[in-house]
């Protein structure tokens, strides 16, 4: 399970940039607009990271959005000033990928492009038979003989959530989006 984390700690740029403002505002609305900021983040980030997963993986976006879920901070309370991102699930079956068998093997788009799966098969007997072996699964041999057999996997959504295009969207987000949201919920809350 994945868990990419927002947080605000003492050592960050946040605190410094914003310190005279977040010390005027007082303990408790100081935590009510850090944590709005960092909730908003993360729910803008949420929505980012499941389109980039769908793109790069080639999972369903429905798929994707139920294997996501955030945590978010409760204002004013003395929770951490950190939103999660929680990723759960397991590689999905290369089934899912419209998988095709032809003479060689399967054919399945997965990772954002078509890819050939070759010695791997979905039907029993020739590739014609459309007889399935089981579910509609791809399988491969272990080994020369007929059996065993072993399902194949694509990817899941916790692994694809902390590489490649999805890390850079969650780090990019985060640098740009969250000192303009902090101006502007302590903004928002200092008088006058």
């Amino acid at each position: 399970m994945a868990i990419p984390m927002i947080t605000i700690e003492q050592r960050d740029d946040i605190l410094k940039n914003f310190g005279n403002q977040i010390g005027a505002l007082g303990k408790g609305d100081a935590h009510k607009a850090l944590a709005r900021a960092v909730n908003r983040v993360t729910t803008t980030l949420q929505g980012r990271v499941v389109r980039v997963i769908a793109k790069q993986s080639s999972i369903k976006t429905a798929v994707v959005r139920r294997s996501i879920r955030r945590e978010l901070v409760k204002p004013g309370s003395n929770q951490a000033l950190e939103g999660k991102i929680i990723a759960t699930g397991r590689p999905i079956p290369l089934d899912e990928f419209n998988a095709r068998q032809f003479s060689f093997g399967v054919k399945a788009k997965v990772w954002g492009r078509v890819q050939r799966f070759p010695g791997t098969f979905i039907f029993a007997g020739t590739y014609r038979s459309g007889n399935p072996v089981g579910n509609g699964h791809v399988f491969h041999r272990t080994t020369r003989d007929s059996h065993p057999i072993e399902v194949l996997y694509g990817p899941s959504v916790p692994e694809e959530m902390v590489k490649d295009e999805s890390a850079k969207v969650f780090q990019s987000t985060v640098a740009l989006m969250l000192p303009v949201r902090v101006a502007h919920e302590v903004g928002r809350l200092l008088p006058g």
